[in-house]
């Protein structure tokens, strides 16, 4: 009897050791914060119904997302503005931006079907105006604008690794003025739109933006 306990004393052993090696690599395989990391790309469309100036009323645009706690996100998006003024004049506005999203509720990415979210960030605006003269000759006028943007959205989970995302958004920024020619006749000398003034104005838009999202990995 002793003599089989005493063979039966290394197998023992070593299960016992075999036990916490495998506990302490289970561990060592768990990311260190499973509520960051995770990287989404996405396309967008934003619709601008109080148009000003020329603006457009629709863009396209593409955007990354990379989540740094559980309850918050980071967004880098970019949107093209291509628009026609009364068939003479092309304005282009391409606009980036970078965005905080903080999920209000406890619950996030747990399979629940939305998570509402608010929004807060700044971006950067290059807008170009083009006006043809009756002889082809071209004017172009251009400037960049700064600002900032807050709004309030809602992730709608598709798949675990996709979502549709709805957020309204209100941007103001600043940048020099346009000054534009309220004459509906255009003379071969005069163009309806002219090189923006030194005077800083503030635009406001109120924007209602659409993104299909998808789940590429995790960075960390």
């Amino acid at each position: 009897m002793n003599n089989k306990l005493f063979y039966l004393a290394p197998v023992v052993s070593l299960v016992g050791i075999a036990i916490p090696n495998h506990e302490a690599m289970a561990q060592q395989m768990q990311p260190k914060n499973p509520n960051s990391g995770n990287l989404q790309f996405g396309f967008r469309g934003t619709i601008n119904p109080f148009t000003k100036n020329g603006t457009s009323w629709v863009s396209y645009g593409a955007q990354l997302r990379v989540k740094v706690a559980r309850r918050f996100n980071t967004e880098w998006f970019a949107d093209y503005y291509p628009s026609i003024m009364k068939g003479k004049t092309e304005r282009k506005d391409i606009r980036a931006g970078a965005v905080a999203l903080y999920y209000p509720l406890h619950e996030i990415y747990t399979g629940k079907e939305c998570t509402p979210y608010f929004s807060f960030g700044t971006t950067a605006t290059y807008t170009t105006i083009t006006a043809r003269k009756f002889d082809a000759n071209e004017q172009q006028v251009s400037r960049w604008s700064f600002g900032i943007l807050a709004g309030m959205g809602m992730l709608l989970h598709v798949t675990p690794k996709m979502d549709i995302g709805f957020v309204t958004q209100y941007i103001g920024q600043l940048g020099s003025r346009f000054k534009f020619n309220s004459t509906s006749t255009i003379s071969p000398e005069r163009f309806p739109v002219q090189l923006p003034t030194t005077k800083v104005n503030f635009e406001g838009q109120l924007l209602f933006c659409m993104s299909m999202n998808y789940t590429i990995g995790d960075l960390w």
